[in-house]
């Protein structure tokens, strides 16, 4: 470990982002780039086996162990929030669905005063991220560090749910993350050869053997140092030490859509009265720090089964110890997935614009959200609100570093969210009501049949909501107020600060946020070492 001298580069956090700035940045021979992670080594097998999925978001040495404040409108429940403390970050631990979202999604970011985010000039390095199993075209790319490959989708229950979304009338679409992104697809996932593909494998390991990056872990990061407005430098703990770290060029906080504004927070760059009241000196007050939070609301839509087809039936103690050996041994098997193999994204309302829910598909059924491992006979519809009204806040509850952060979804605070949610429902209930599934479908068991009028679906949205573990936006770009950093996720106010990660997201979008976070790092990277911009591409898209 090289801890002499100064660096050009500090980068916070080893997830999604980080990995991808500390592979990108440190090509360059001549710039020393430190990478700092709170979590450990990534050893753990399972982050590696894609089924275990859920096993490894549930490990406390693993995540972060946040939960939301009591949320009002869901019963006064407090959600837990996984988030990935761990090489990979969040890309070690969650579902591994490697979705790009709606075109519309970065054309509205661009109509913001961010032009450069358009999908135009986003497509090229969501390409420039990936290796897709079925190959390049226009559209995917087919030799970037980052593999998705194609879901085999063979479960009976799987091709049930295809069939009847072309029956209800809804389209199929070949590649979700191609030309059509509406309707009903199998899901693509993060993984290659039987295993998880995350940033840390994709990205960060294949850097390590170059002299000029270091990386740390177990190091928590306390606060940005600054010099007059610009930051110098980083004080950190490490194996019970506090150490101190200086930059010649740039902080770049790759934390995520929580840690990130909760270490400006701390750093004293934020709303002025609330840093006061945590005793924080003032660096630059930036009103907009922890705020507009947005993650997307999910809710469990369960059918049991009248055939044993599902899933459950092949994960009792005899079907789990043949997975594991399969896998262990081959990297075959049930073991390779990660159970989420087909999905569709659909409108709630005609009248909407665009797709505006996400159905993620499972052949068994889990109480989500559920901190411990639940799965049982029959199928699940995982339906999400993509483009949430609703937003909340990141808060300091303490000056002390190693205090987690007031969290606050404020789920269900829009009324046209809880429309969009129950308009979802009715929805899914034709969908299921295909002659697709006549010899599949059993009984509806959530919400359950006796849920006829929007007050009981309501009822057990607020019962039963959850999160897809989607927050973003806390440190949105923009040029208004209601922004913290620019077009390059610079921070408002000061020099030498950067945030790359989910929490600059302007506004959420209709995808699971693995994929466009490393596509945001990937484009950043290259302005932070002064590259031109990959060429815009102007595709056709649906």
């Amino acid at each position: 470990m090289d801890l002499s001298g100064r660096y050009d580069y500090l980068i916070v956090g080893a997830g999604s982002a980080g990995c991808v700035m500390a592979n990108r940045l440190s090509a360059d021979a001549q710039s020393r780039v430190l990478l700092l992670e709170a979590g450990g080594p990534d050893r753990s097998p399972f982050i590696h086996m894609p089924a275990s999925a859920s096993i490894a978001a549930r490990k406390g040495s693993l995540t972060w162990g946040y939960y939301s404040e009591p949320e009002p409108a869901l019963a006064d429940r407090r959600i837990s929030e996984i988030r990935g403390k761990v090489l990979g970050g969040s890309s070690s631990v969650n579902g591994m669905v490697a979705n790009r979202g709606n075109p519309r999604d970065y054309d509205a970011w661009a109509r913001q005063d961010l032009p450069s985010w358009s999908f135009a000039h986003c497509l090229p390095y969501f390409r420039k991220m990936e290796t897709f199993d079925r190959g390049a075209n226009d559209y995917r790319g087919g030799d970037g560090p980052q593999h998705i490959e194609t879901c085999p989708a063979d479960n009976p229950l799987d091709q049930a749910f295809l069939e009847a979304g072309v029956q209800a009338g809804y389209a199929l679409t070949d590649d979700q993350n191609g030309r059509q992104h509406a309707g009903f697809h199998v899901a693509q996932k993060f993984t290659h050869r039987g295993r998880r593909w995350s940033t840390a494998v994709g990205y960060l390991k294949p850097a390590l053997h170059r002299p000029n990056l270091t990386v740390i872990t177990g190091a928590l990061a306390h606060q940005v140092l600054f010099d007059g407005d610009r930051a110098v430098g980083l004080t950190y703990v490490h194996r019970g030490q506090t150490r101190r770290i200086e930059v010649e060029r740039e902080v770049i906080l790759c934390g995520g859509a929580i840690n990130s504004p909760h270490l400006l927070l701390l750093s004293g760059v934020g709303d002025a009265q609330q840093l006061s009241e945590h005793g924080v000196s003032l660096v630059a007050h930036v009103p907009a720090v922890g705020q507009h939070l947005e993650d997307h609301l999910i809710v469990p839509v369960q059918y049991s089964a009248r055939k044993p087809v599902s899933v459950a039936h092949r994960l009792g103690p005899l079907g789990r110890i043949r997975l594991a050996l399969q896998w262990g041994l081959f990297r075959t098997g049930l073991g390779t997935s990660n159970f989420c193999e087909t999905g569709c994204f659909f409108k709630s309302a005609e009248d909407v614009d665009y797709a505006d829910l996400q159905h993620e598909f499972y052949p068994m059924r889990s109480e989500i959200g559920h901190d411990e491992k639940n799965v049982a006979a029959g199928f699940m519809f995982s339906m999400g609100i993509m483009r949430p009204s609703s937003q909340g806040s990141i808060r300091l509850k303490s000056a002390d570093p190693e205090t987690h952060p007031l969290i606050r979804f404020n789920y269900l605070e829009s009324e046209v969210d809880k429309r969009v949610l129950i308009n979802g429902l009715w929805r899914t209930r034709d969908m299921v009501a295909q002659s697709a599934w006549d010899e599949l479908r059993g009984e509806e068991l959530s919400p359950g049949k006796d849920a006829r009028s929007d007050k009981d679906i309501l009822g057990w949205i607020e019962a039963m909501g959850s999160t897809e573990y989607h927050p973003c936006s806390t440190c949105r770009m923009g040029v208004d107020e209601r922004s913290v950093t620019d077009a390059e996720g610079r921070v408002h106010g000061v020099v030498g600060l950067r945030v790359v990660d989910a929490s600059i997201m302007p506004s959420n979008i209709t995808a699971n946020l693995n994929a466009p976070v490393i596509m945001m790092a990937e484009k950043i990277a290259d302005q932070v070492r002064g590259l031109d911009a990959l060429p815009a591409l102007h595709l056709p898209v649906e």
